[in-house]
């Protein structure tokens, strides 16, 4: 861990901030502590990493530490790498038989286990599919017209017409599934709120990028404890690709961020600007 990269104040809980800041509760004393301001940006080098997708790294880290843990629940329960890998594979498996494959898109809407939403990501990205994501929130119009636009080959989740909460994966294969994956094939398809939406797609190559460079700056290993709040899905899979674990809120129970922190050894925040 880099101490350089916590604030004085969130060092007494024991805690750094990933880039972004955050208001986290001190474990010792019980005191709210301040946002932290985001860190001055570092000296900006030209690093260029050759192009990957940013499924592989992950299969690649539940191959090397199968039994260490890759998501800790609210409950302080934990999910093995090798559990997860395999729970996301037999998924991946039963997508490809409706039809996810690299240039295909699949739905994703809440689903009330954080836990599953998290396992239903990484089954569309080890599909080669992208993932586009939707709001039960959303307007009924909306909604529409981005499942017209981009025709998803299914939709995984809750809250939306049509939805699944799940798919039948007894006597899929838990092997890392084939796929004919490049880099520049998308990763997910994201939308502005409001309005005719405009789609930017995110490609494997462009998120693999930013996830080097976040973990150039703020690195992340065995033994973290990684909390994120407000955040894309993808970048769930960053501590995913370096043997740490990502703790997921229940967000079906009340609670504050410094509980978290201290009932289940968060060692590291990461928060979207405006949260916290």
């Amino acid at each position: 861990m880099a101490p350089e990269l916590m604030a004085p104040e969130l060092r007494t809980a024991g805690v750094r901030t990933a880039g972004v800041g955050v208001a986290v509760r001190d474990a010792a004393r019980g005191a709210v502590l301040p946002a932290v301001p985001e860190l001055p940006a570092l000296p900006r080098r030209e690093v260029r990493y050759p192009a990957t997708t940013v499924v592989g790294p992950v299969e690649a880290q539940a191959a090397r530490t199968p039994d260490a843990p890759a998501l800790v629940l609210a409950g302080g329960e934990t999910v093995g790498y090798r559990e997860l890998n395999a729970s996301a594979n037999r998924l991946a498996r039963a997508l490809a038989a409706r039809g996810a494959r690299p240039g295909a898109v699949v739905g994703l809407a809440g689903l009330r286990r954080p836990v599953e939403l998290l396992t239903a990501l990484l089954a569309v990205v080890k599909s080669g599919a992208a993932y586009l994501p939707l709001d039960p929130a959303d307007t009924p119009g909306r909604r529409e017209r981005l499942l017209a636009e981009n025709a998803p080959v299914c939709v995984l989740g809750e809250g939306v017409p049509g939805a699944l909460a799940g798919l039948e994966t007894d006597g899929e294969l838990s092997t890392d599934p084939p796929r004919a994956l490049t880099p520049q094939h998308p990763l997910c398809l994201g939308y502005g709120p409001g309005g005719r939406p405009t789609a930017v797609r995110l490609t494997h190559a462009e998120a693999d990028r930013r996830v080097r460079e976040l973990q150039a700056e703020h690195p992340l290993g065995p033994g973290d404890r990684v909390l994120h709040l407000g955040l894309p899905l993808w970048e769930y899979l960053w501590p995913l690709r370096t043997g740490a674990a990502v703790v997921l809120a229940d967000p079906w129970q009340e609670g504050e961020v410094g509980a978290l922190v201290r009932n289940l050894g968060v060692t590291a925040v990461r928060v979207a600007p405006g949260v916290g």
